[in-house]
């Protein structure tokens, strides 16, 4: 009899081992990564040097403190609503103008109790407008960070935003290499302006390279507002970042090619009336065939749209709800904010 109970007692103790390992194994954890250019985030107060002249209460934009904090509250919102249940544990953020209003911003209300950390640095855009990233120090511990600069040899009058990298130790216990972009404009024409973007494009790769050098499985994220498609030149050549995943490692893939490629966009061109998916994020294979650490068993990104967000057109197309346009719109930004979630099991 008491063997028979003893062997009960293991069975049923080996059941429960197994049963709890299993669970164990199991359990995931999300790492929610976000992508948001947040339209020309001014403050009221002029920065020497800058042309930020528009975006004071005497300029003509007649930016005053009343539209500063609303735009301020609404970007919180939106970033909070993404998922309320989640903060985003790292925030790419552009078209900010500098420390202060990212200082206000993680102190709204809506964002508060994520005690976000910040990397910046004053770039040497003229018109004073930045790169940043946020992120929640408890799921990324910063190790290092750098600021690459996109310079011209043949033009030194050339300023545009510097590409920001920040190195971390991620929640999963591995290294998570970040960078994010906000490559020149189309301004003059898209013909004219491309040798920028590439130039841009060219700085990001070498770093890239850099990273891969040393480490072939190094996991890489690539943020940003690349004023360029998924299949333009900058992209799809220069940096090789492409929808193929069967390229010998390591390589880089972008998860915003699909959404570019059934005409969906981060952001509406008004005079074609068109989706451009301008805002993307790409990522190395590492983290689509990663065995342990963070991992994305997902190809595509995802873009947040909710009504509340969107301003519906005379003809009925629903478009991201701008601040400004012809005249103050009071929205939230001309940019729609992509996001991805990566997963990594508990430690």
């Amino acid at each position: 009899m008491k063997t028979t109970v003893s062997t009960l007692l293991i069975a049923l103790l080996t059941i429960s081992y197994s049963f709890s390992y299993a669970q164990k194994n199991q359990c995931k954890k999300s790492f929610l990564v976000v992508q948001y250019n947040v339209e020309n985030l001014f403050d009221t107060i002029h920065n020497p040097g800058k042309r930020d002249s528009e975006f004071l209460p005497i300029g003509r934009k007649e930016w005053n403190s009343k539209r500063y904090w609303d735009k301020e509250n609404k970007i919180a919102t939106v970033l909070q609503q993404i998922n309320p249940k989640h903060f985003p544990d790292l925030i790419s953020l552009v078209e900010i103008e500098d420390q202060r209003v990212l200082d206000d911003l993680i102190s709204r209300p809506e964002l508060q109790k994520a005690h976000y950390k910040i990397v910046h640095r004053e770039s040497p855009d003229m018109r004073g407008i930045d790169c940043a990233l946020l992120y929640n120090p408890k799921t990324f511990k910063l190790i290092s960070k750098n600021f690459y600069k996109v310079s011209m040899k043949s033009n030194p009058n050339f300023k545009t935003r510097e590409i920001l990298y920040a190195k971390g130790l991620s929640a999963a216990g591995d290294t998570l290499n970040v960078f994010v972009n906000h490559w020149p404009s189309r301004r003059g024409g898209m013909e004219k302006s491309e040798p920028k973007r590439n130039l841009a494009a060219s700085v990001l790769r070498q770093a890239v390279d850099s990273l891969f050098k040393v480490n072939p499985k190094a996991k890489i994220i690539i943020l940003g507002d690349f004023n360029d498609e998924t299949n333009n030149h900058s992209i799809e050549k220069t940096l090789a970042a492409t929808a193929d995943i069967h390229r010998a490692t390591p390589f880089l893939y972008n998860m915003a090619s699909i959404e570019d490629q059934q005409g969906l966009g981060s952001y509406h061109y008004w005079k074609t009336n068109e989706w451009n998916m301008i805002d993307q994020m790409i990522i190395s294979n590492a983290l689509l065939n990663a065995t342990s650490g963070l991992e994305t068993k997902d190809n595509q990104i995802n873009i947040f749209r909710p009504d509340w967000i969107l301003h519906t057109d005379k003809d009925g197309t629903k478009v991201p709800a701008r601040t400004y346009g012809r005249t103050y719109y009071g929205g939230y930004s001309d940019h729609l904010p992509i996001y991805q979630y990566f997963y990594y099991h508990c430690r």
